[in-house]
């Protein structure tokens, strides 16, 4: 088997659902790091959550500028479905990360609206090996936000996963979201390359 069958009733699900993201794409102006690459897409806000410490001693706090980042659904869904395992997926994110994050210095440096941004921001079930990255993970604060986030997130992986009802019963442990962040000073320290 070299990918993965989907049958009628997952297939209908997943139209309605990738509507919806094209929709929350459009309604927030998500934008995409590099046209050639859609992994992840960003937008810019203001974080109002607790004060987040880093690995590199920087803190995100209330009121600070971040870029949010998003994955692309329908490429993540696109790719599950060109593959036969999950590690081969699991490869094919990490690639997609490794190409993407060169780009993210030049996009914040040259778009007007993210030269202020203390870091980058994301709340995801894709956490693992994050740091090698140089990503700090941290446990998402219990509230509201908390449980309406495991819900969505939930909910996703079992639209855009073949076996989702499945995993969802075996690996809840597995399924927690949790903050991915960076600051914007590790950021450009790793990955930024001057043109000078």
């Amino acid at each position: 088997m070299t990918s993965i069958q989907v049958n009628k009733r997952k297939r209908w699900l997943i139209s309605i659902w990738m509507k919806w993201e094209g929709l929350f794409r459009t309604f927030f102006h998500l934008e995409s790091f590099d046209e050639n690459n859609h992994f992840l897409c960003v937008r810019v806000r203001t974080y109002r959550g607790k004060t987040l410490r880093l690995a590199d001693g920087q803190e995100i706090r209330k009121g600070d500028q971040i870029a949010e980042l998003h994955v692309n659904n329908a490429l993540l869904f696109k790719m599950r479905t060109g593959t036969s395992s999950s590690m081969q997926l699991a490869i094919q994110m990490i690639r997609a990360t490794e190409q993407i994050l060169p780009k993210i210095p030049g996009f914040l440096l040259s778009h007007p609206n993210y030269r202020n941004v203390t870091g980058i921001y994301g709340v995801s079930f894709l956490y693992r090996g994050a740091e090698q990255f140089g990503f700090t993970v941290i446990d998402l604060p219990k509230g509201m936000f908390c449980f309406l986030t495991k819900i969505y997130l939930r909910t996703l992986f079992f639209v855009i996963h073949p076996q989702g009802k499945q995993r969802l019963q075996t690996k809840t442990h597995l399924l927690i979201p949790k903050i991915i962040t960076m600051s914007t000073k590790e950021l450009m320290r790793r990955y930024h390359v001057s043109n000078d």
